[in-house]
């Protein structure tokens, strides 16, 4: 036989073991989880330890990548793919018999956009999916989750290794204009709509299993206690995972933001107050 077709006929035989191979694992599969948050509230640091566990298969955001093609895309231009879920779908298979996990930015404006469903149709559709664990992780001051993603945008350093440098400066904050996927917001109803959205999808996850983790007592001081607190809504024994990251924004508000006196101007007569007193 010549050596030229042994490749193939490898690439072949991979293939099809993995096409049957997969599926059957994936009976013995310990189970599915679905985590929801809206970005910027500690859920790298979570997922870079929870992908450490020898019996986790954790995605990520499969469909990040969709949203990012989205939002490049010219007004009018985006439509979605054929399949949304197939992405979704293939990653499952790869997990095979090791606890599946994958993350969803649930807002309307976020990874919903690019799947086509809305939150109740969607989570029914993770159900007919056949996940049945659901970890919700929030942060309870979203004025600080904005003002991260602004530092975001202003220094480009998405995450923070442990060790690298950290980019420190002032920024103006635009408050009538936070970004929110493709949309911009005053600044209030940004935070109305994350935490209406989180309301939203709290009613739609009653009754099932959920693991509600939230940055301020979870993860900020210690991001073990969120590990631990997932691993074991998981059913699984807690490892010794690496703490990869670091925060990108320790610093008080009124040394981060320019406009500090306009932003507590803004928001000092509303029921949001604490945020800023607290942040």
């Amino acid at each position: 036989m010549s050596e030229l077709l042994q490749p193939s006929i490898s690439r072949q035989t991979r293939k099809y073991a993995k096409a049957v191979l997969n599926p059957l694992l994936g009976m013995l599969r310990p189970g599915n989880v679905a985590m929801f948050h809206v970005g910027r509230v500690g859920s790298t640091v979570l997922v870079g330890m929870l992908q450490q566990h020898r019996r986790i298969y954790w995605a990520g955001e499969v469909f990040q990548r969709e949203h990012d093609r989205y939002m490049k895309a010219a007004e009018g231009s985006y439509s979605l793919p054929k399949d949304p879920l197939k992405e979704l779908r293939a990653e499952m298979r790869e997990a095979r018999n090791r606890m599946f996990g994958f993350e969803t930015k649930f807002l309307d404006e976020h990874h919903l956009k690019v799947i086509g469903l809305d939150l109740e149709r969607y989570v029914d559709t993770l159900s007919e999916l056949g996940f049945e664990r659901f970890v919700v992780l929030k942060r309870k001051n979203i004025l600080r989750r904005l003002i991260s993603g602004a530092v975001l945008r202003e220094t480009g350093q998405f995450h923070i290794r442990a060790g690298q440098k950290r980019q420190k400066r002032r920024f103006h904050l635009d408050v009538h204009r936070i970004p929110i996927g493709a949309r911009h917001l005053d600044l209030i109803d940004a935070i109305r709509m994350i935490e209406e959205g989180h309301a939203r999808l709290d009613s739609l996850l009653a009754g099932k299993q959920v693991c509600q983790l939230n940055y301020e007592e979870h993860i900020s001081d210690d991001p073990f206690v969120a590990y631990r607190k997932a691993i074991e809504f998981m059913g699984l024994k807690p490892e010794k995972p690496d703490i990869l990251l670091r925060k990108t924004n320790p610093d008080p508000l009124e040394e981060t933001i320019e406009n500090y006196d306009e932003l507590r101007e803004m928001i000092g007569d509303t029921p949001y107050r604490w945020m800023l007193e607290n942040a």
